[in-house]
């Protein structure tokens, strides 16, 4: 879908303390590098002391700052969530806290996708309501070890993180140029808890897999997706400057996008950021946005691709063009004199 005078006008990322990653049981005992550890991953964001909502409002604080859009002016806020267990109405939560008197507020799911989704929900939005001048997307996600410790094994580091972005009608530095969506739902399955799992060991075929038993089916997607996007807006591989994909690690990420329309591998991505951070679900993309916008390198006419995918399966890509350059008002990611939202 083209898309015409939808904008990022700020983003913003709340990221709790870093801890270096140990080898998963198993790993150096067996005189063979780890899946965790060819997938690349260094490090993890934990939060001990801020819920995933939380994050994702000290993120959204920052973002409505960087884009000098007040609450009032929003008309819709969209958060994008994974398994909160501490905010049964985290959309509510935000309103409160960052939303103004006739702020709109909705939840996406998704999984790891929910953050590009959302941003597709938000422009939605603007397109939709002309009188509409702008909308905010959250994301937040916190995984504890007691339900998510095991996905070391799987190869992968889950991470905690909030991240946020505005989108304006025409205002912003990068214009939403196009995006695409593909959906493989006959993965379905492999999301359902397994029968006898009960609460924090409620797993699924796939969290005890991964995802290599489904390689091919996600490689044809992702491909699909981003050809999808890069046809609609007559744009070459060659054109793109910057990709930004969900951080599930180099491994994967290798095999969807070396033999894709772009011909890329991990390293030449904004997956060396994240693996710093660890997989923080919904929240991967806007993080690694909020970066890329805030470091002071993007330059009018550059363009900016993200590359999302969550289970289930769905996918989202979505094409941006810097149209002037970013103001760097303030570093990326956490900042210690930020208040302390309620």
């Amino acid at each position: 879908m083209l898309w015409q005078d939808i904008t990022i006008a700020g983003t913003g990322a709340w990221i709790p303390p870093i801890r270096p990653e140990q080898e998963p049981r198993g790993g150096p005992g067996t005189g063979q590098p780890s899946m965790m550890a060819l997938n690349g991953f260094t490090s993890a964001a934990v939060s001990k002391d801020n819920t995933a909502t939380q994050m994702a409002a000290r993120a959204g604080l920052k973002a409505l700052r960087h884009a000098d859009v007040d609450s009032a002016s929003l008309s819709l806020l969209v958060h994008a969530g994974f398994q909160d267990p501490d905010h049964y109405t985290p959309s509510a939560y935000l309103m409160r806290v960052l939303g103004g008197r006739d702020t709109a507020g909705i939840e996406v799911g998704a999984a790891s996708d929910g953050g590009a989704a959302a941003l597709v929900a938000a422009a939605d939005h603007l397109a939709a309501r002309p009188d509409a001048k702008a909308a905010l997307v959250t994301t937040g996600a916190r995984f504890p070890d007691e339900r998510w410790g095991y996905s070391r094994e799987l190869g992968y580091v889950a991470g905690d993180a909030g991240a946020a972005a505005v989108l304006t009608r025409g205002t912003g530095f990068a214009r939403l140029v196009a995006t695409a969506h593909v959906t493989e739902s006959q993965l379905e399955a492999q999301t359902r808890t397994r029968e006898g799992h009960t609460g924090v060991a409620r797993r699924s075929p796939v969290e005890e897999s991964g995802f290599m038993p489904h390689i091919d089916v996600l490689q044809r997607a992702t491909h699909r997706c981003i050809e999808t996007v890069l046809d609609e807006a007559a744009v070459k591989p060659a054109d793109i400057t910057h990709v930004v994909p969900i951080a599930i690690g180099s491994v994967v990420l290798d095999m969807l996008l070396s033999g894709s329309p772009l011909g890329l591998r991990a390293e030449d991505t904004s997956w060396t950021y994240g693996r710093h951070l660890g997989h923080a679900g919904p929240s991967d993309v806007l993080l690694a946005l909020d970066r890329t916008f805030r470091s002071g390198t993007l330059r009018a006419g550059e363009r900016v691709l993200v590359v999302s995918f969550g289970v289930g399966f769905r996918w989202t890509t979505a094409l941006f063009e810097v149209t002037r350059d970013p103001v760097a008002a303030a570093p990326a990611g956490r900042s210690h004199t930020e208040g302390v939202c309620p």
